[in-house]
């Protein structure tokens, strides 16, 4: 018996929120970027708000960026606990076919 072990449920559910943060953060950083300060009318709130915007606009892409990069991360812990899972039941099939001649 193994003292490893991963609970597939949840580390699915946690790569789903990811995805799901993912995007849900597009929109809202597309939509910043395109906010013009000008729109303001006076031009320190114009200034100010152009660079909130880009501010605003970099931090949504890392946070995506973040988050895809992380469900990436963790499918490839599913899968190589998977491919661990296989091969030990597989070595565990084998060792009983040979011990038992």
């Amino acid at each position: 018996m193994s003292d490893l072990s991963i609970d597939y449920e949840v580390l699915n559910r946690v790569r789903h929120n990811l995805d799901h943060i993912a995007h849900l953060m597009k929109k809202p950083g597309q939509e910043m970027e395109r906010v013009s300060g000008d729109s303001m009318g006076v031009p320190e709130l114009a200034r100010r708000m152009d660079d909130f915007g880009d501010e605003w606009s970099y931090g949504i892409k890392q946070l995506t960026k973040f988050s895809g990069n992380a469900s990436k991360a963790l499918l490839k812990i599913k899968e190589s606990f998977e491919k661990l899972d296989d091969d030990l039941a597989q070595a565990h099939k084998n060792q009983g076919k040979g011990g038992g001649k």
